[in-house]
């Protein structure tokens, strides 16, 4: 079933979408939400409020108060129950029709078996182990049902559910594990109890809202509705069966201090469906941050970005693919946003740097949109940098609250991105968001970490996307990927459907400053997105003097120059081992971006891409061999690393079926350069052999760059 058969199924079944209400709040209707662009457009029938259920350190109460920047995150209870003899700990206890909308989870110091059980509506509705309920596909699979990031340690991730779960009276959420109570050795050796993260997010309904509650029944009996949803979101086309029947364009050069606009005018409302453009020179990190796009609604200017924010990729220009924008890191970035008005839109991008910006593919669609006065609301986003922001603050170093955006009207909260810099290559994001609805004293949404915020967890810089969170770039944290030119930058993304919070006067999204080293400065640029009654207001508007500032990007590792004489066999910058055939586990799926998990330093490779491995840490072996040459060149270069271990982690020239030249690595992550005098072996067919035939300490290889030439390179 397609997206638009999905979408009449559950319209024939009595669900309306878009700016009508459901009859019915049910599984599928919520699916039916989730993926329907205009509903958060929309003030939302039936109304609900929503509400963060996290682990957060109970210290921390009201600002100002002793314990706000508390920081004990981990395994922190409504409180304890006994249930059948079981010692269950309660997550969350919520009264009143609602849903589930969001369920995010991380451990450490155990294997991920605990049971999770949910009482709905006064019964045990369902039981399994957490990290199978949640990530592992017990209930659906992915995306609604996905840990992130995939190339980190499985128990090292985000283990999120979307799939919503919609009770009738109440819900009830438990969780037991016996390594809460009994410790376990740490890597250190010290025994230490299990730390047990979540972040779980509800939606409460008025009373009298009629909603059918979760059961495996229900389940099984929506599973073409789940499956439809999941199709359309894997798509990561928000709106694509939407109707578009204008296109407006715009191809050419931007000189310092100009823009160009294009004009929408219609009588009975429309929408722009889809942004797409590329910043020619956009590699370059500046002409992301200095061209900004502006959007205004029926008189209002609402959107106020720098174009790489608001795409989602930052200034660093990294590929990744989420339901609501995109890049495809070589150049084109998208919007689909649904971004309604009731007669006129205009969108303007303006050049503020100090140089051309050559803006091409530009396309801005625009199909119809029913405008309903009572409920309509305008897309928004504002953007502002924290530049030479302090880690700590005061004489008393001591963590600090600052703000994505502060929000008058009524509305949805729908989304953030952020952009960071740092001069650190310490974890710098241990801070939690609190977010005030209506004027609350103490925040309905109190987290445990920037990252679990973001979906993901333990500061991991593994890149990712996701349908409603991405991570673009991530190496703003611990190791360095090169330790002669570390990269410190980060972009993290995440956007709501069903997880949007409502508010009916005013909405304060903060974020907290609580980094792990003193007297620092880094560059904290974070966007906020919503959609807003026409008439309110944004405390962040239009800031020329920020985004024509020089951003601060460390470059990824330059390519090796080569000289005129040489002939390249093989550097893996393609991402991809080519026509290399592997054996065993040790080479992994590919060649490594870098560092792998757990690993240290590694520097001195050419470019982006290297073999390495140390994939699985290192208790894993295999073989990488070269497809078969003739010898023309009397010398053979290339980069060497990691263990020193003869005829067990070693790079191999294979002559005739015979090893006629080997090398190790030094015990150390440091390719260097090595070369091999083949001029005996001229006009024969060779091959390259490398090597990893141990476990245990060193026992990895790293290679890169191989390449022939008239002369040794040393």
């Amino acid at each position: 079933m397609n997206f638009v058969g999905f979408v009449g199924a559950l319209c024939v079944a009595g669900v309306v979408l878009g700016a009508g209400a459901a009859e019915k709040v049910t599984l599928a209707s919520l699916l039916a939400e989730m993926t329907d662009p205009d509903a958060n457009t929309y003030l939302p029938l039936p109304r609900y409020t929503a509400r963060l259920w996290s682990s957060h350190d109970r210290g921390s109460t009201l600002p100002g108060k002793p314990g706000w920047f508390a920081n004990a995150d981990a395994s922190q209870f409504v409180r304890e129950e006994n249930n059948g003899g079981r010692r269950e700990h309660v997550l969350l206890d919520v009264q009143g029709p609602g849903a589930i909308t969001r369920f995010w989870v991380t451990v450490a110091r155990t294997e991920g078996k605990g049971m999770l059980r949910f009482y709905i509506d006064g019964k045990l509705s369902v039981e399994g182990e957490v990290l199978k309920l949640l990530s592992g596909g017990a209930l659906c699979a992915a995306p609604l049902s996905d840990s992130v990031s995939t190339e980190s340690p499985y128990l090292n991730r985000g283990h999120n559910l979307y799939l919503p779960i919609p009770y009738a009276k109440s819900c009830k959420v438990t969780y037991e594990s016996e390594t809460l109570d009994n410790p376990r050795p740490d890597k250190d050796g010290k025994k230490r109890k299990e730390s047990f993260y979540y972040n779980v997010e509800t939606r409460t309904y008025a009373p009298g809202t009629e909603v059918e509650s979760f059961t495996l029944d229900v389940l099984q009996r929506e599973k073409a509705a789940i499956d439809a949803a999941n199709r359309v979101l894997a798509r990561r086309q928000n709106g694509a069966d939407k109707v578009v029947d204008e296109t407006l364009s715009f191809d050419g050069a931007i000189l310092p201090g100009e823009s160009v606009s294009r004009t929408v005018t219609r009588e009975t409302g429309g929408a722009i469906r889809r942004l797409a453009m590329a910043v020619a020179n956009g590699k370059k990190p500046q002409a992301l941050r200095s061209t900004v796009l502006e959007i205004s609604f029926d008189g209002e200017r609402t959107v106020w970005a720098p174009v790489g924010e608001f795409f989602g990729c930052g200034y660093t220009y990294e590929a990744y693919s989420s339901w609501f924008t995109s890049c495809t890191g070589a150049g084109r970035m998208e919007s689909r946003w649904t971004m309604p008005f009731e007669k006129t839109c205009t969108v303007t991008v303006r050049n503020l740097g100090s140089a051309p910006v050559s803006v091409t593919l530009t396309e801005l669609e625009i199909g119809p949109y029913r405008w309903d006065t009572a409920r309509s609301l305008h897309f928004g986003a504002c953007w502002h940098e924290y530049a030479d922001a302090p880690s700590r603050k005061g004489a008393e170093k001591l963590q600090y609250d600052f703000d994505y955006a502060e929000l008058e009207g009524e509305g949805l909260f729908v989304g953030t991105t952020f952009a960071l810099w740092q001069p650190s290559t310490k974890w710098w994001g241990e801070g939690d968001e609190k977010v005030f609805v209506d004027g609350e004293a103490a925040p309905s949404f109190i987290g445990t970490g920037t990252e679990d915020h973001y979906g993901y967890a333990w500061s991991r810089p593994q890149p990712f996307d996701h349908p409603f969170l991405a991570q673009p770039i991530g190496i703003g944290h611990g190791r360095p990927v090169n330790a002669d030119n570390p990269r410190r930058n980060v972009v993290n993304v995440r956007n709501r459907a069903l997880d949007a919070i409502p508010f009916t006067k005013s909405i304060r999204f903060h974020m907290e400053m609580w980094h792990w080293q003193e007297d620092l400065k880094l560059d904290f640029a974070p966007l906020a997105c919503w959609y807003l009654r026409p008439g309110g207001k944004a405390n962040h508007g239009a800031d020329p003097a920020a985004v024509r500032r020089p951003v601060r990007v460390d470059e990824p590792p330059r390519r090796v120059d080569l000289p005129e004489t040489a002939k390249l066999f093989a550097d893996f910058e393609d991402g991809t081992y080519g026509a290399w055939q592997k054996t065993g586990e040790a080479f992994g799926p590919g060649p490594a971006r870098g560092i792998l998990p757990e690993q240290n330093p590694v520097s001195g490779y050419s470019g982006n891409y290297l073999v390495n491995t140390y994939y699985k840490k290192d208790e894993t072996k295999g073989t990488l061999t070269s497809p078969a040459f003739v010898v023309e060149m009397p010398f053979v270069n290339f980069l060497v690393g990691g263990g020193n271990y003869k005829g067990q982690t070693c790079v191999n020239l294979v002559v005739d079926g015979k090893t006629v030249r080997t090398v190790t690595g030094k015990n150390n992550e440091r390719l260097e350069w090595t070369h091999w005098d083949v001029s005996e072996f001229k006009g024969k067919t060779a091959r390259i052999v490398i090597v990893d035939d141990r476990t245990g300490h060193f026992g990895h290889i790293n290679a890169d760059c191989f390449y022939f030439d008239v002369a040794p390179r040393k």
